[in-house]
């Protein structure tokens, strides 16, 4: 999911406040993304940042708050469990948006970037397994 913060050399003066421009760039030529689907993904990239940087504050602070209570030689356990539950609840709401996220990318795609965003899904499952094969002499 994380891996689609990219970007295109046309983007607007919005987009260069986006994340990882590098790296929207090479995903945008791989794909081979259209200037009306980059403006497109640049709008779904600045709304995930939008929903999300609050909500990551919240978190941080709830952890926070959690941290300091269980400092406490006799937490309150409703407490805890109350502050465990808030931080769950912001944690699936950042999952949940990440999902929208992706699920808006991959609904503006063509089903020649579909395959090549699988490809790239499918590549990155077996990455763990590269140094292995090199180290027995099966890939360069």
């Amino acid at each position: 999911m994380a891996l689609l913060f990219l970007a295109f050399p046309v983007a607007a003066q919005e987009s260069e406040e986006l994340p990882f421009p590098q790296a929207r760039e090479a995903v945008a030529r791989f794909l081979q993304l259209t200037p009306e689907q980059v403006t497109q993904w640049e709008a779904l990239l600045t709304t995930l940042r939008e929903t999300v940087a609050p909500l990551e504050e919240q978190l941080r602070g709830l952890e926070g708050q959690l941290a300091e209570l269980l400092k406490q030689e006799n937490p309150d356990a409703a407490a805890v469990g109350a502050l465990v539950i808030q931080i769950k609840g912001v944690r699936e709401a950042i999952a949940q948006a990440h999902r929208q996220y992706v699920n808006g990318f991959e609904a503006m795609l063509t089903s020649e970037q579909t395959a090549k965003l699988r490809f790239i899904r499918q590549a990155e499952r077996v990455m763990p397994l590269i140094p292995a094969f090199r180290a027995v002499q099966l890939v360069r």
